[in-house]
This record gives structure tokens, sequence and C-alpha cells, in this order.
């Protein structure tokens, strides 16, 4: 089903998606005319007045702990299935004179200065309303809009003031939420090309696609199809399927990561790595696995995809291309040459040199498996943390001080999360049939 956009460019919508869209985004509308009058200034709930509301709320018999400073600001964790913490309330310092509770304790929302939402759990009929002058709403969100298509109307993110998405241009970018580290992609050796080659002359097609999430936004499976027409293709998945994987391989949740699918997809020289959504920066481990094990991606996804690259001239990018014919072609002469198909793979011998990769990996505050480093979701948080302690800092001098000047309120925008609408991934789609999917 395509439900990045209410207005579906070119691609019809079963009227009952489109009735659920246009509901969902009239109820954005009515969050955006709820809380505007909520946000006259930053100042319309003092800091005495914040700390006046906890007194009360105490004194109604609210779970408050009595160790805990009524005067340090709380994150709450709306949608709270990830929270990080083990007791009902945690103690965050994140340095730089940063300290905050947090808690998933939906029964702390009356003294709450922030809330947390995961984008995937976000449920536009659960929120935390009334919403008052001082709340601050933080979303991360690692998926593309297909995952809750709501996040990619201007209405809806522009109720969050701070963001953690796969877009560069959010707050706090998880763009390389699939890459573990930069020796992910150089510590497996690749298959060798001379058993690769053998392979190839025992039956194995040059080129694999294993996918069983079909007709979505990016609308891979009909380039794919067309693709197949002019390079051998194996397809295990459920999607254009020509082979069958071996059983112990056909659950996809137990599989992905497991060393004997791995060494079953690097059998294959190529690995087609097209995305579920067409967004700039949403990069997935369908290109980092590929890299991973050595077979060449043949990748379709974002616009920036050659930053995400280890050399940036690397890839075969499908939007370089003119044509499934094209790319066929191209296809077709590095699998007959051995040494221009090896360029392809340069990389693991010589290392990351995209800089743009290296600086990014580099700066990044959080990881993955890193006991060394929070993971995105408690690095978001200590990024909150850091916003609303500053705030509440600025507020509580400035009960003593009125020159102290508050900081202004700041909210995401379309450019945190948006993607271009769905698009017929060939051709015009006054060509599709009325029945295509």
């Amino acid at each position: 089903m395509l439900m990045l956009s209410v207005n579906m460019k070119g691609i019809s919508m079963h009227p009952i998606s489109q009735s659920v869209v246009n509901f969902e985004l009239a109820w954005c509308l009515f969050l955006v005319s709820f809380t505007a009058g909520n946000e006259k200034s930053e100042t319309s709930a003092t800091f005495e007045e914040q700390v006046e509301s906890v007194d009360a709320w105490i004194q109604r018999g609210s779970p408050w702990k009595v160790d805990l400073k009524k005067d340090v600001p709380l994150i709450l964790w709306w949608t709270g299935r990830l929270f990080t913490g083990f007791d009902d309330v945690k103690e965050v310092n994140c340095g730089d004179e940063a300290v905050c509770y947090s808690s998933a304790n939906r029964s702390y929302g009356a003294v709450a200065r922030a809330f947390y939402f995961y984008g995937t759990d976000l449920d536009p009929e659960d929120l935390p309303l009334p919403r008052l002058p001082h709340h601050e709403w933080a979303l991360i969100h690692e998926e593309s809009p297909m995952n809750n298509y709501i996040l990619s109307h201007g209405p809806m993110i522009r109720q969050f003031n701070h963001t953690a998405t796969f877009k560069r241009e959010s707050d706090y970018p998880i763009t390389t939420h699939s890459l573990p580290s930069l020796d992910y992609l150089l510590s497996r050796r690749p298959l060798s090309l001379e058993r690769k080659n053998e392979l190839r002359r025992a039956g194995l097609a040059p080129v694999l696609y294993v996918q069983s999430h079909c007709g979505i936004p990016s609308d891979r499976d009909r380039y794919v199809k067309e693709l197949m027409k002019h390079v051998p293709v194996d397809s295990y998945g459920k999607c254009l399927n020509n082979r069958e994987l071996p059983e112990l391989m056909r659950d996809p949740v137990q599989s992905m990561f497991a060393e004997d699918f791995l060494q079953f997809i690097a059998q294959y020289k190529f690995h087609i790595a097209f995305e579920n959504a067409i967004c700039p920066d949403y990069v997935t481990e369908k290109l980092f696995r590929r890299l991973h094990v050595g077979s060449v991606p043949i990748y379709r996804g974002s616009s920036r995809v050659k930053d995400w690259l280890p050399d940036e001239h690397l890839g075969i990018v499908v939007d370089d291309f003119d044509s499934p014919q094209e790319l066929a072609k191209f296809i077709n002469f590095l699998d007959a040459n051995n040494s221009e198909y090896e360029r392809y793979l340069e990389f693991k011998e010589l290392g990351v040199s995209n800089k743009f990769l290296l600086e990014n990996m580099q700066s990044r505050e959080w990881g993955i498996n890193d006991h060394e480093k929070p993971n995105m979701f408690s690095g978001f948080e200590c990024h909150i943390c850091k916003k609303i302690s500053k705030r509440h800092r600025l507020e509580k001098e400035h009960t003593t001080d009125s020159s102290v000047e508050l900081l202004p309120r700041y909210h995401a925008t379309v450019s945190h999360m948006s993607c271009p609408q769905p698009y017929t991934s060939l051709g015009d789609p006054s060509d599709c049939e009325a029945t295509d999917k």
C-alpha cells in the first residue's frame, strides 16, 4: 500500500486507505490548532509555576519519590517500549550541567518537561494532551515514512521540538543506524573471485534478489522484473520468486544476521539493494550488508547514497543508468571482466576513503554494540536532556534577572523526515494497469 502522501502523484489508492490518510491528516491539523494556543511564548509557564505544579501534583498523591529534586527536568518516554532504564525513574547525567530524570511511567506526565516518542509506536490518537507551553516533544525514527506515514506530513512533524531521524537535516542524525562501524565494512574477506566464477559456471546467476516485502512505495519489483529480462537474477524471496531458499533460511528475522545466510549471499557477484522508499539519506542494511559480505550492491534508494559508500566512486547506482537494459549491459560487462569487477571490492584492501563517511563515523556520538558509547536511543535522550536543561536553567535565572534571555521555541521542519512522493520505478503511472500493485 502506498502511503507517503495524501496526493499520491499518479498512483491510485484503495478508497479505505485514502480515507484513513485523510482522517489522520485532519487529526494533524487539529493538533496544530489545538497546540497553537498553548504556544504563546516560552514564558507562558514560569519556572516557579512549573515547580508549584509539581508541589500540587505531589499533594494529590503522585508517585513522585521523595529523593527526587523537583527542579530537575523530567523526560517521559511516552512510547515506552524502548525505555532504556530499569527503575521507575532514572537519573540521566549528560555532563555540562545537564542532569535530567527519565521515566516511562505515564503517571509522571503532569510534571514532565519533555516527551520522548519512537516513531514506529507513535499513535496520533494517543498523545500527551493538553500540551502545556513548556512541553517539548522529541521524535526518534530511523525508518522511512512508510513505517508511519503520518510523520511525513508537515503539520505532524512540526509538532516536534527535537528530532533524530535518517535525514542529515534532523537535530540528531542517525543515518548510519545500520552501520556498526567502519571495520564492519572491511573485516570480512569476500569469497574469492575464482570461487564466484566457479559457481557461475555451475549455474548460479550473477545477480541475487532476496525480497519478501512486495508492493511498497519504491516500486522496486517493477524495475527488477524488467531487469530480469536482460540479465540472470536468482530471486529467493516472495517477490518475483524463481528459486527456493534452504529451509533454515526462510525466516527473515532469524536468518538476517545468521552466518549461514551471510555465506549464502556472499556467493553472488552482485546483490540487488533496493530500499523500500526513495528518500535522501535513507540508507539501510540493504547496502551495508552487501558491502560487508563482499557482494557488489546494485543500489536504488537514497539520492545521496554516494556519501555513504566506502569510496564515493564505488557502487552500482541504478539512477546512473537510463534504463534496466543499460544497467544489465553494465552488469554483464563486469561479470565477464575480472579486473573491472574487482575494482568494486578494492575497498576491502585499501580501506575507507570517502571523507564524508569517515568524518560522520568519527563524530558519531552513539554506537552499535559499543561499550564505550551509548546506543542511539540513549544518545538522543542525552541530546534532549542537554537542550531542556539549558532552557530550564535560563528560565530559573530569568526569575531573578529579567535581562537573562530565554531561548526561542524551536520546531522541526518537513526536511527532517519527508521524502519525495512515491512514483513508478519505470515509465509513467498512466501506463500501469488498474489492478497493478
